[in-house]
């Protein structure tokens, strides 16, 4: 019977160690579908690069290891990512409504990466 309850526990582990990484893709999924649907309905440039960004931000979170020490490893590069997307709307032509949508969901996934727990222990002690 122990046997079989590690057993169920593994799956659960794999997808927390993972979970991190799935926040930051949901924050891009909602910043691309935003951008499809506010203002004039057309992903121009700059909410492409925003995406772009976005996109580089959850792949540097999935492949930041868990480490211990490190805690806010995973966090840091998600808030890194939302403070590039502010820079490019800045360079770019400024910010217009759906690309403060895009802002917004940037900085929310940044939260969401730091909320998440890193390992399952974590979850349960939290």
């Amino acid at each position: 019977m122990g046997e079989h309850s590690r057993q169920t526990d593994k799956p659960l582990e794999g997808l927390v160690s993972y979970a991190k990484a799935g926040a930051a893709v949901v924050a891009t999924i909602l910043s691309a579908i935003a951008a499809a649907l506010t203002g004039d309905s057309v992903i121009d440039t700059t909410e492409w690069l925003n995406v772009a960004v976005l996109a580089v931000g959850a792949l540097g979170v999935f492949a930041a290891p868990n480490v211990p020490g490190a805690r806010y490893t995973k966090a840091v590069l998600a808030v890194l990512s939302a403070v590039l997307v502010l820079a490019v709307n800045l360079i770019a032509d400024g910010i217009d409504l759906s690309e403060w949508i895009q802002l917004g969901l940037a900085g929310l996934g940044a939260l969401g990466v730091f909320a998440v727990p890193n390992t399952k222990r974590e979850l349960i002690l939290d």
